[in-house]
This record gives C-alpha cells, structure tokens and sequence, in this order.
C-alpha cells in the first residue's frame, strides 16, 4: 500500500507525485526521500539508485529524477527502530 511515510495516509497511486505534491492529512512533502522506494539508509548516499548528488534533508522536498512513491510499512519501520535503540544500548553500556 502506497502511503505517506509521515502519517501512514494511504496515497493515491494514480495521482502523480510532483516536487510540490503534499500530503492531504499532514500537509508534509510526498516527494522526498523518506517516502521514495529507493531510499535505503546505509546505501550510498542513502539511495539504491546511486544518485550523484547526497540530499542532506531526506524528509523534505526534492527535486530528484529518480523519486517514486515506496510502499509504506509501518510494522517494519518499529522494527528498526528497536534494532537500533538496542545496538545503542548495548555501545553506550
């Protein structure tokens, strides 16, 4: 299910995401990296499409070539979250 990645709104697949295209519950940005399916934190530049350029505010608009509205996972994205609370933890203690 395609969704805002802030909220979790379920976004409309036909709509075309342009750079200034908002979300119509949060009103935040559908064109950034948080919400593209390539975003891949750790990847390089953060993204699975190799982009030349590094977008330093992933959460907001962009004007990226590559961008296409990801599935949104919200189960997935606690999952990380946790794993990375605990590694945090565990270098801390």
């Amino acid at each position: 299910m395609k969704a805002c990645h802030h909220c979790h709104t379920v976004v409309e697949t036909l709509q075309t995401i342009g750079t200034h295209t908002i979300c119509p519950h949060c009103e935040r940005s559908l064109h950034s990296c948080y919400n593209c399916r390539f975003y891949s934190p750790g990847a390089y530049h953060d993204c699975l499409e190799g982009i030349d350029e590094v977008i330093e505010e992933k959460q907001e608009a962009n004007f990226c070539d590559f961008f296409m509205l990801g599935e949104d996972n919200p189960e997935e994205d606690r999952k990380k979250a946790d794993a990375k609370k605990r590694a945090e933890a565990f270098f801390t203690t």
